[in-house]
């Protein structure tokens, strides 16, 4: 007769010896590091960058970009400000010679900004023909384009339409001037800018074949008036209706950062450090925020609007120094809780 064999002889042993394993692995866990460097990844921005008003070619220009290039990755390359509101920097549509050799000197400026290793936006400088909902001259212009800018392969992003919302171009019309483009330019990812200063801002909706969308919290009253009393004003009716609207929409955003001044000695002053640290902060918090920019203007003349921007010449070296360690704290030291201020190292 077979004897019977207890299971519990051979289970307690090995109970005991998962148990044991168990344990260890447990040790190991708690006694290390709770934060690594992965911790925060999904919270990082993608892209930090400025908008470029100016000639890139120029050898000031070229000197600037390289710098900016060192802590940030994004470049919205506008030439002349007539371009970044989407028109040619002359008239006569038929005039081929002029609008050749202006194409020209814009695709010689992307080849260098792609040497730099940019993620380059470009304005296509059409926004007059949605304007006038003219899609066959645009489909020509597009084709012209094309043509006599082959560094159209370089561009990563496209502007089309400056602030949308103020033109009162349907929504619809929009989408077939967008699928237009897409049908010669397939790669470019499509964004606007919104004029988040519109009365009927809210009502807005984006295209839906629009890849990336982006809002500009203007934070000044019409006189580019700059204190703690506008700032709260226009934080609370500005970017927070902005944030509201963006939100509603599943796509991909890029914040605008505070970072204009006025010209006139009395009007709004340049941005202090902080400032530039908060809206690091806001745009950190947002889950479809990819990226946050500037506009790096200079001494640039900007259209209609006694405005500068953020600029290595004027602004002061604190508020420099706080743009370069935002873009390295975004692209080369991730923290738990962003950035201290009197270190903008990890919490301890």
């Amino acid at each position: 007769m077979a004897h019977c064999i207890n299971p519990r002889l051979f289970i307690a042993p090995l109970l005991l010896a998962v148990l044991s394993t168990f344990a260890v692995s447990s040790a190991k866990k708690t006694s290390t590091e709770s934060w690594n460097q992965n911790y925060t990844d999904d919270q990082r921005l993608d892209y930090y960058g400025y908008v470029f008003l100016g000639d890139a070619m120029e050898a000031q220009s070229k000197a600037d970009l390289k710098q900016l290039r060192k802590y940030s990755n994004l470049i919205g390359y506008v030439s002349e400000e007539t371009s970044m509101r989407g028109k040619y920097p002359f008239t006569g549509w038929k005039n081929d010679a002029k609008i050749k050799a202006h194409l020209k000197k814009e695709g010689e400026a992307i080849r260098h900004l792609d040497s730099l290793g940019f993620t380059i936006a470009w304005p296509v400088p059409l926004a007059q023909l949605i304007d006038d909902m003219d899609l066959k001259s645009f489909r020509r212009e597009l084709r012209r384009i094309k043509k006599y800018m082959p560094e159209m392969a370089l561009v990563d992003w496209v502007y089309i339409l400056d602030e949308p919302n103020f033109r009162k171009v349907p929504t619809e019309t929009l989408e077939k001037f967008i699928d237009a483009f897409k049908a010669e330019f397939p790669e470019p990812k499509v964004m606007f800018f919104y004029a988040i200063v519109h009365p009927q801002f809210l009502d807005t909706i984006p295209p839906r074949n629009a890849d990336i969308l982006g809002i500009d919290p203007y934070m000044f009253t019409s006189g580019y008036e700059h204190n703690a009393k506008d700032f709260e004003y226009y934080y609370r009716e500005s970017l927070a209706c902005a944030l509201r609207w963006i939100n509603r929409w599943d796509k991909p955003y890029i914040l605008a950062g505070d970072c204009f001044y006025s010209r006139d000695p009395a009007g709004k002053k340049m941005p202090a450090p902080e400032t530039a640290l908060w809206n690091y902060i806001v745009a950190m918090t947002q889950p479809r925020c990819v990226g946050i920019i500037w506009f790096y203007y200079g001494n640039e003349p900007i259209e209609s609007e006694n405005l500068k921007g953020m600029n290595f010449t004027e602004s002061s070296e604190e508020l420099i120094k706080t743009h370069r360690e935002i873009g390295e704290a975004i692209f080369n030291k991730p923290t738990p809780l962003g950035l201290q201020w009197d270190s903008f190292a990890p919490a301890e």
